[in-house]
């Protein structure tokens, strides 16, 4: 994930500079490209643990514009996640995401993560796109 946050950084600064304002309509090309190599990277590497979560896909949808993670809790079933969990889940997902220029400007583009119990029920989908991010 760590790969997949550095190419997002770099899309940050890519786009402070007006790198993208003179790539014009190749911006999705840009994207899906630097999505599809992180999800190549991380993909040599799933499963693996996040906290008390393990990683266990991720795909990228260039046609849909679209980023999707699957986590499952290592030790949780559905009946074990606390009250807050999903509000407290929402808030940092949407905290963490939205700071994202692939997703808080109107490039089409979303990330969704799919959070699953030990069972793989889910237990939260998790999104953020320009659409979201502007409330």
């Amino acid at each position: 994930m760590k790969f997949f946050f550095n190419i997002l950084s770099m899309c940050t600064i890519f786009s402070s500079f007006g790198v993208f304002k003179v790539i014009g309509n190749d911006l999705d090309a840009v994207i899906c490209n630097a999505m599809k190599g992180m999800q190549a990277q991380e993909e040599k590497k799933i499963p693996y643990n996040i906290g008390d979560f393990e990683l266990i896909g991720i795909t990228v949808d260039c046609k849909k514009k679209a980023l999707i993670t699957e986590k499952k809790h290592i030790q949780y079933s559905l009946s074990d996640f606390s009250e807050d969990f999903k509000i407290n889940a929402t808030k940092n997902w949407k905290n963490a995401n939205c700071k994202n220029m692939i997703f808080n400007t109107n490039t089409g583009w979303s990330t969704t993560q799919f959070i699953q119990d030990t069972n793989r029920k889910v237990v939260l989908k998790l999104e953020a796109n320009f659409e979201i991010c502007s409330q």
